[in-house]
């Protein structure tokens, strides 16, 4: 387990085999604030052989993030994801040649396994930021799950949108939903290759030993 710091707030990291998913487990929960307001994150990596010897994992495409509200800076993000790429524990991970991180403006359908996924970009004038969305398209769906990376406007009143340095960028979850791996990670390095994303984050204050197992 590690406790992670940043602007005076407490993030748990854990690392761990469940037995009840046959997968392993890396889990970011946001520890101030009322319970239940999260953030909380978790990257789910099955088990090629749950039944025979130690963890080996499945193809990074059939992993999945499980999220679940709250507000996530992005250098805790992007310090989350660090974590569980450099883990090994997600094999062929290389996006696919047909995966372009090129987002337009608006309404891009992206696809996996039969699931239908709209991103949208658009300037938020009531938040003064530049929105990134991410849902899944479901008839049946009966929620408003979707996530949102949300990056303030450093100039709201006179001329073209110029973002905020990284660190005040965060990912907002609303509601509770599950997301293939492959499609958070296209959704997350997709900003990433925007331009919007201004300058390397700082690591979150670390204030105890990491002890976190993988």
């Amino acid at each position: 387990m590690e406790i992670w710091s940043h602007e005076g707030n407490l993030y748990e990291v854990v690392s761990f085999y469940c037995l009840p998913e046959d997968a392993w487990r890396y889990e970011l929960d946001g520890l101030s604030g009322a319970p239940g307001t999260g953030p909380h994150i978790t990257v789910a990596i099955p088990d090629a052989t749950p039944d025979d010897g130690p963890f080996t994992p499945e193809p990074a495409r059939l992993a999945v993030v499980h999220v679940g509200g709250g507000e996530t800076p992005w250098p805790v993000l992007r310090r989350f994801l660090d974590l569980v790429e450099s883990s090994g524990d997600l094999v062929n991970n290389e996006a696919s040649p047909t995966e372009d991180v090129e987002l337009p403006s608006s309404n891009n359908v992206w696809w996996h396994d039969g699931q239908r996924f709209e991103v949208n970009s658009f300037h938020f004038g009531e938040h003064d930021a530049w929105c990134y969305e991410l849902c899944e398209v479901k008839p049946e769906a009966e929620g408003n799950d979707y996530i949102e990376v949300r990056i303030p406007d450093a100039s709201p009143d006179s001329g073209p949108f110029i973002p905020e340095a990284a660190d005040r960028v965060t990912l907002t979850i609303h509601g509770s939903w599950t997301i293939p791996w492959p499609m958070f990670r296209r959704f997350i390095e997709a900003i990433k290759a925007s331009g919007d994303i201004v300058g390397d984050p700082p690591e979150p204050d670390d204030p105890e030993p990491s002890t976190l197992a993988g």
